[in-house]
């Protein structure tokens, strides 16, 4: 692989669990972008159903079908070791990651919030942030973890979200992204569908 490939296909790398420059070496840019996207459903959600891949991947039913035999055996190829390294992840809890598994995990985080803080939506300087800070039982699961930038990570500190906020806390506070995902049903019941 040329060097030039090797850095258009960079930020697609650390969501793969193998050598993904080898393994997706005659993939389309259009594969890439899908298998990126299912890769990151992977990891912050779990493994993707069937009946979910096309939407996830952005892509219509037919588009899918096209792009389905180049992309489905590397996606369910990589979701064992995803999930395998979930599983390893997850006996951290309460303690930090090592070095070289933050690193992973904070790029994933980014890369689920748009590289942008959720507290106030600046593209500089991001970190990673525990929402409940390790120090205060939090753990190091995705729905935990939420891109800030420096500033907005220095200001709440070792604080829980809730305390950390200007105004007094309520169910309308709500991280710029957020780390969960709402549900269509959740849309309906709170009337914004």
């Amino acid at each position: 692989m040329t060097l030039a490939m090797q850095v258009l296909h960079e930020p697609y790398a650390h969501l793969y669990v193998g050598d993904y420059f080898t393994d997706t070496l005659d993939l389309s840019a259009h594969e890439h972008c899908a298998l990126r996207l299912l890769l990151l459903e992977t990891w912050v959600h779990g493994p993707v159903g069937h009946v979910r891949l096309a939407r996830v991947a952005g892509l219509t039913k037919e588009e899918w079908q096209a792009i389905k035999p180049a992309v489905l055996p590397l996606l369910r190829g990589v979701q064992p070791r995803i999930l395998d390294s979930l599983n390893y992840i997850r006996t951290f809890d309460g303690q930090r990651l090592p070095s070289a598994d933050w690193h992973i995990v904070r790029s994933i985080v980014m890369e689920r919030d748009r590289y942008a803080c959720t507290y106030c939506g600046s593209d500089k300087q991001l970190e990673a942030d525990h929402i409940l800070p390790l120090s205060r039982g939090g753990s190091n699961a995705f729905v935990n973890l939420a891109t800030a930038c420096r500033s907005c990570n220095l200001s709440k500190g070792s604080k829980d979200l809730p305390s950390c906020v200007r105004r007094p806390y309520d169910r309308q506070t709500r991280l710029r992204y957020g780390p969960r995902r709402r549900t269509h049903h959740r849309r309906r019941h709170r009337g914004l569908a």
